[in-house]
């Protein structure tokens, strides 16, 4: 696939960064060889910084956990509960928490009106980026669909060839390689994305992905359903007995 020299450029930070699981929970840097058909390489990265900073004031924490208008939301709009998950496209852990937790919380909480959710962005490397913006490059509706197909492809796109496979994932989607090209070359999108992860990092104090808020309660990591639960429960409790009064 041919590539302009700029998105080559871009995504060539990629190229052999090496997953960092810190505790139980993943800064998911990535083993992503094979971007351009060559073997991977090992090599310490830092997470790629803005192009062009964003000045605009932090919010608060409390604001920071709010819904915000560009929320993709699943659930019923005034739920007792709200979730909220940082994640990279690039992390196993991420990856696994959707595998193997979301599946309870969407039949148990979206699907029964206790509680929304809301994917936010926290890439740690330049492909997690592009991943993300590809997922946002799709109507909202199809926001979460995509997400999850990328989710799921993860390894093919970390350990294959990277390219190929993200467009083989929004192909699905109607996304040609042009457009594909076109969300990761989006400077706005990318600068959504990064003010995503400034909040996380300086106002929340995420250090690692996943880490999910309920109601402003933080979880961190994988964690099975069983174990979040408790905290969903205990934050329900809290909530209904609020609205009681």
């Amino acid at each position: 696939m041919a590539l302009n020299s700029r998105t080559r450029l871009w995504l060539m930070a990629v190229v052999g960064l090496k997953v960092v699981a810190l505790g139980g929970y993943g800064y998911a840097e990535g083993w992503f060889g094979g971007l351009f058909g060559g073997k991977p390489k090992a090599a310490a990265v830092a997470p790629a910084a803005p192009a062009v900073a964003n000045m605009a004031p932090l919010p608060s924490r409390a604001q920071a956990l709010q819904i915000q208008p560009n929320d993709r939301v699943l659930g019923r709009f005034g739920a007792p509960v709200t979730i909220i998950e940082y994640a990279s496209m690039t992390c196993s852990h991420c990856a696994d928490f959707k595998e193997t937790t979301m599946p309870s919380v969407t039949r148990e909480w979206l699907d029964t009106g206790k509680a929304v959710y809301v994917l936010r962005d926290l890439p740690w490397d330049n492909l997690a980026l592009g991943m993300s913006a590809v997922a946002r490059c799709v109507p909202a509706n199809q926001f979460y669909a995509m997400s999850n197909a990328l989710f799921a492809a993860q390894k093919r796109i970390i350990t294959g060839n990277p390219m190929a496979e993200i467009n083989a994932v929004a192909a699905q989607a109607g996304l040609n390689e042009a457009a594909v090209q076109a969300c990761i070359r989006d400077e706005a999108r990318q600068q959504e994305i990064l003010r995503s992860k400034e909040i996380a990092r300086q106002v929340l104090g995420v250090k690692g992905t996943p880490a999910i808020f309920v109601n402003g309660t933080p979880v961190e990591g994988a964690v099975k359903y069983d174990v979040l639960k408790k905290t969903l429960d205990a934050e329900y409790a809290k909530a209904t007995a609020a609205h009681a009064k």
